[in-house]
């Protein structure tokens, strides 16, 4: 009976402070008034349009990369990004360098999407190909002697030399 008394006092307790710190839940008829004389009186600030004298436009010249290759990728089937060197730089699926960007890589398919950034082309690449985009053309890499890939005439799909 003693604990049902003090928890009765408590919760008395509590209810008072709640009152106080709440404060009133509607303002008053004053404060009703001072808050729609105010808007009644704001005035509304209208932006001004300001026209900026317009600058002869200045066609910048587009710069392409000299070729793009695409040396190898590595697809993976984790859920992370997977890795694909152009130009002997490794980039991720959806990175960018100063030239291209790397789209990312279907899941059946061994190419890989790439766009370059100068003119908006978008074009897709195996391994070891090279795209030109002077001449719009894609041509096969093909490895020399000394290990360094050349670029060659297209192999029609072989990779390597064909002797």
């Amino acid at each position: 009976m003693r604990g049902l008394m003090v928890l009765f006092l408590m919760v008395q307790s509590l209810s008072s402070i709640a009152d106080e710190s709440l404060g009133r839940l509607f303002s008053t008829p004053m404060e009703r008034a001072t808050l729609d004389r105010v808007r009644q009186t704001k005035k509304e600030i209208v932006p001004q349009k300001i026209e900026a004298p317009n600058p002869s436009i200045v066609q910048v010249p587009l710069v392409l990369p000299d070729a793009v290759a695409v040396q190898g990728y590595v697809k993976r089937t984790d859920g992370k990004k997977s890795t694909i060197w152009i130009n002997h730089e490794a980039l991720q699926e959806g990175d960018s360098n100063h030239d291209v960007v790397v789209g990312k890589l279907p899941t059946n398919a061994n190419r890989v999407p790439v766009k370059i950034k100068a003119n908006g082309k978008q074009f897709a690449l195996k391994a070891g190909q090279v795209y030109d985009p002077e001449t719009n053309k894609v041509k096969e890499m093909r490895a020399s002697a000394q290990g360094d890939s050349v670029s060659g005439e297209s192999m029609s799909g072989t990779i390597g030399d064909a002797n």
